[in-house]
């Protein structure tokens, strides 16, 4: 080799003018060169001076002597300064330096391709000793399901060789194809992650079941992964069992997997100490036995009594709700506790319900087995205060009702059977008093003070029912808003009672204006302003003959909610009145920031003016404040000449109650404005 003097190193910003690849070819491991067109090295870092034994700058300057052509990498051969010759793999780039064409040539000795060889050679021994020793199932598939990888776990845990599933379709492990590795499979393939998720009642290739533990991933195929997706598959088989038996030991059938009496009694109690000192629903206790179940027993064995309890106690989980608790607590006997119930109807609806699923065959072993089911009732606290009284008292009642034939429901309480079974049936008879046309409305006439005119009427709504003839407003309304119907009814109200206004109209009587009351529900629906303004234009009133009535508890209630509504429907021109003024027990605050038109005071007020010279100062306090906010005040309930004379005195408006008229059918309305 030719050697000149050297030109001294390049800086590193050589490289294309960027200092980030001069600095990276001299922190690279390999050795690095830069050669002009004329074959003269220009610059070498540190591990090129190393390989060929030079100092720092030994080879700026010198011939590198072998054709430098940009592509793959090649092989050459150099010899060092000892003599010695090395065989080193070379990559040639193409590159700028300082303004001129030259190459940048990296130089990798055959040492160092051996020792990185060795390591991949033995990290890839690694992988696959990890794989086919790993205790857990590794397996993998490919895009169309078929086995491409399946350790000696995956043979031990599932039973079937490797040489039995490679390259062939994942093996059923379920009857439920997708709770098994092949849904896992599908659920991977489709990007959905599957981490830790349990498989029961999996078999192995020999019939036995298994539990399994499952994750499930999609892999990159351009890493040489076997296969599109790879499982891997944990035996849980034994903690379940393990899990189970301690579930039993602490309070669990050892049969249906349910609590047990000694459990059920311990979340009753612990729901009565959540209860103690709240007013809330009702808690309700239920105690099933099945009919008959000796007879029943014995006529298909007692094994296949197990079987029939077990698929009881299935069905009869799947009809309650998430916040309600059912135990075995006897041989053919469950416990149920109901929560959440806010009315005793809602526990004769659940037994009601318990009871018609019973009804259907049980299918054992090919056999339809039909039984059914008796069920007691027991109400906290009329039934007991503790756990153990509640539980005794549904006992009683399920007595009776076997005693009665079996098939049935009793209440522990004659009276709260009575009562519970009323309200189911005014519920039942609610759902269909629309569509039958048993509801009408009357109209309670309202006067004003002043004139004595007949000014406008209030539209009170009633119920005929075929059995239990007219049902008064106080014994279904509550009914109607606990079991959501009352938004029907109220938009039947508002219509009827428009329809109406309107039918007078046309008949040639003078203009009344018509009070409806509004419930909570209604109200803040989200289509009730629409539903009011529909209403106006189909019955053809004009809006400020149309007042709405709405409770002071619920505007207190609601009141931020309230605000806005009631702007909205004020925008519509109708009138809006406060109803039972002075009940709600409140801050008066609240007058300021609605748009009302009227106050109503409350009856029970209008009732005691004659009793305590009080309810005088409080009726005659709510119309001095009435008249400051520029409401009109209206006194409903007046039925004595000195309530009337009372209320003249005062800043009351109009009047409304027996006195003057009780509420009148249409036709009763014709004939006084006639």
């Amino acid at each position: 080799m030719d050697y000149t003097s050297s030109p001294g190193l390049a800086p590193p910003t050589a490289f294309g003018g960027s200092g980030e690849a001069g600095a990276a070819a001299i922190a690279d491991p390999d050795g690095v060169v830069v050669v002009a067109d004329d074959g003269r090295i220009l610059y070498a870092n540190g591990a090129a001076e190393s390989l060929f034994l030079r100092g720092p700058g030994g080879l700026a300057g010198c011939l590198f002597g072998h054709p430098v052509v940009g592509g793959d990498s090649t092989e050459i051969e150099v010899f060092r300064p000892d003599r010695r010759k090395m065989t080193v793999e070379m990559r040639c780039t193409p590159i700028e330096w300082e303004g001129r064409a030259a190459h940048l040539v990296t130089l990798r000795s055959g040492q160092e391709r051996r020792r990185v060889r060795e390591s991949l050679h033995k990290s890839s021994e690694l992988l696959h000793a990890l794989v086919a020793y790993s205790p857990m199932a590794i397996v993998a598939a490919d895009g169309a399901g078929r086995v491409t990888l399946w350790n000696r776990a995956a043979a031990a845990i599932l039973g079937w060789r490797d040489l039995d599933v490679l390259g062939n379709p994942l093996p059923a492990t379920s009857d439920d194809p997708l709770e098994s590795p092949a849904g896992m499979w599908r659920l991977a393939l489709a990007g959905e992650a599957v981490i830790g998720r349990e498989l029961m009642s999996q078999h192995r290739n020999d019939g036995t079941e298994v539990a399994l533990q499952c994750w499930a991933a999609q892999m990159d195929g351009s890493r040489g992964l076997p296969g599109s997706v790879v499982l891997m598959l944990a035996d849980v088989t034994q903690r379940h069992r393990v899990e189970a038996h301690i579930r039993r030991l602490v309070g669990h059938d050892g049969l249906t997997g349910l609590p047990n009496r000694r459990q059920f009694r311990k979340q009753v109690e612990r729901t009565i100490g959540k209860l103690q000192g709240r007013d809330r629903p009702h808690l309700l206790v239920l105690q099933l036995g099945l009919d008959r179940f000796k007879i029943v027993n014995k006529s298909i064995g007692h094994g296949a009594g197990d079987h029939l309890l077990l698929a009881v106690a299935r069905r009869l989980a799947g009809v309650l709700y998430e916040t309600d608790l059912i135990a075995r607590t006897g041989g053919d006997e469950f416990s149920i506790l109901l929560r959440d119930t806010h009315h005793l109807r809602d526990g004769v609806r659940v037994a009601n319900r318990l009871l018609q699923h019973m009804t259907e065959p049980f299918e054992l072993d090919g056999q339809e087995v039909f039984v059914t089911a008796s069920i007691g009732i027991a109400v906290y606290p009329n039934d007991g205060a503790r756990a153990e009284d509640l539980i005794h008292a549904a006992d009683n009642a399920m007595d009776r009702a076997k005693q009665q034939g079996g098939n049935a429901c009793q209440f522990n309480t004659l009276d709260l059977d009575s009562d519970a079974r009323h309200q189911l049936m005014v519920e039942s008879g609610l759902r269909h008093a629309i569509e039958r046309d048993e509801l009408f409305l009357e109209y309670q006439p309202q006067y004003e003070l002043g004139s004595g005119r007949l000014v406008g009427v209030e539209a009170l709504l009633r119920w005929r029912h075929p059995v239990m003839g007219v049902v008064p407003p106080a014994r279904f309304i509550p009914i109607a808003e606990s079991c959501g119907l009352i938004a029907p009814i109220g938009s039947w109200v508002l219509q009827t009672a428009c329809r109406q206004l309107r039918a007078w109209d046309d008949a040639g009587l003078p203009p009344l204006r018509m009070a409806v009351n509004v419930s909570a529900r209604q109200f803040f629906a989200d289509d009730f302003k629409a539903e009011v303004k529909q209403v106006l234009r189909s019955s053809g009133i004009p809006p400020e003959r149309l007042e709405l009535e709405l409770t002071e508890s619920l505007l207190v209630r609601g009141a931020a909610g309230a605000i806005e509504v009631l702007r909205s429907l004020h925008g519509l021109g109708v009138r809006l009145s406060i109803d039972d003024f002075g009940t709600g027990y409140s801050g008066l605050s609240y007058l300021v920031d609605l748009p009302m038109d009227t106050l109503k005071i409350d009856q029970s007020f209008v009732r005691r003016l004659e009793q305590s010279h009080s309810y005088g100062a409080i009726v005659t306090a709510i119309g001095e404040l009435a008249h400051g906010l520029d409401l009109r005040v209206i006194a409903e309930g007046v039925e004595t000449e000195a309530q009337l004379d009372f209320l003249r005195r005062t800043y009351c408006d109009e009047v409304q109650g027996y006195l003057l008229s009780r509420p009148l059918a249409p036709d009763g309305v014709a004939r006084l404005l006639a």
